[in-house]
């Protein structure tokens, strides 16, 4: 036990002797204090006084303590998972891969879709996230997105220390003659960053007038947004006082109207690009009815996989002994002894 965990046990939970927390207390009859069983046992083997009281013992049996005892176990379930989520949150992002030791423990998915015009920086937002300040030497395609595209991400810690979390990130395109395509992403997005150009205040009247209300009317009733006011690198250089002071103000009208958190970025240079998506993802976690849709999502494709794997190695079996029943019927064709007999 660490001096900083001490602080929080109860005094009762701490053995008088060992001033360690208790796994196995027994009450002394005698002085009615608590002890461990151990401790008591060996001090009992070499005193025939009270530890606590020092005075001579007449009576030197014991008796164990299960209301204790109980509560010491819920303290230390609850010490566990105050643990547990502060190793959580202590989590990055990752793109590849899951480690190997990983990939037998259950996966819960979030889906969260970048949305917003052509050119507000979804895509080099979502490249920076994949590869870091490498992001600016990768090659990227000049032209705009047409399609969705997905990246997938994971939390270099387990939830709960038990569940591995992939991220989804969808790059829906911005231009309006693929919106059609883009519907299936707004049911089934847990978080959306509204993405807009901070340079460019249409973008962000796009976001108000289109962007949020198809999120709001087709998308989940309880999805956690961020709006993202991107190229602010670009916004505090080239953009006055008085333009700034006008997108400002109405961002943040906005989102609070909303009950939405705004947060300023620089996609070019990664300004506070983890810190937004750790946020989104923490507040999508907290959410209790998405997190059960999460988990009901992992439950049904868990069972699927499953039952699938069952099917593979059902029909792997079966064309195993059929390959073996094919080759012993062309041995027995092909056998002389065989061949003799049939003569």
């Amino acid at each position: 036990m660490t001096g900083e965990y001490r602080l929080t046990v109860p005094r009762d939970f701490l053995c008088p002797i060992t001033r360690e927390i208790m796994e196995d207390p027994v009450v002394l009859i005698e002085d009615g204090r608590s002890y461990e069983l151990y401790a008591i046992e060996r001090w009992l083997r070499d005193n025939n006084t009270s530890p606590m009281t020092n005075k001579p013992l007449t009576d030197r049996r014991y008796i164990p303590n299960f209301n204790l005892k109980n509560a010491i176990e819920e303290f230390c379930a609850q010490q566990e998972l105050i643990s547990a989520t502060n190793r959580f949150l202590s989590f990055n992002i990752h793109y590849g891969r899951i480690p190997t030791e990983w990939e037998e423990k259950p996966m819960l998915k979030i889906r969260i879709s970048l949305l917003g015009g052509s050119n507000v920086g979804k895509t080099t937002l979502a490249r920076y996230l994949q590869y870091g300040e490498k992001a600016n030497f990768v090659h990227l395609r000049s032209t705009s997105t047409i399609g969705p595209d997905l990246i997938f991400f994971y939390l270099d810690q387990l939830y709960e220390d038990r569940y591995v979390i992939i991220i989804q990130l969808t790059d829906i395109p911005g231009m309006e003659r693929y919106e059609s395509c883009c519907d299936n992403h707004f049911r089934s997005c847990h978080g959306a960053l509204l993405i807009t150009d901070s340079t460019d205040i249409d973008t962000l009247e796009r976001i108000e007038l289109y962007w949020y209300e198809q999120l709001h009317t087709k998308g989940k009733e309880h999805v956690e947004t961020t709006l993202v006011c991107n190229k602010i690198d670009l916004f505090e250089e080239n953009c006055d006082d008085t333009y700034r002071s006008i997108y400002l103000e109405r961002a943040e009208h906005f989102s609070s109207s909303h009950s939405m958190t705004i947060c300023h970025v620089s996609a070019l240079r990664g300004d506070n690009i983890q810190v937004m998506f750790k946020q989104l993802i923490l507040r999508i976690l907290q959410n209790k009815t998405l997190l059960k849709q999460i988990t009901t999502n992992n439950d049904l494709i868990y069972d699927t996989s499953s039952t699938k794997k069952d099917k593979m190695q059902k029909t792997s079996t079966i064309q195993l002994l059929n390959s073996r029943t094919s080759r012993q019927i062309d041995i027995s064709r092909n056998s002389p002894i065989n061949c003799c007999k049939y003569f």
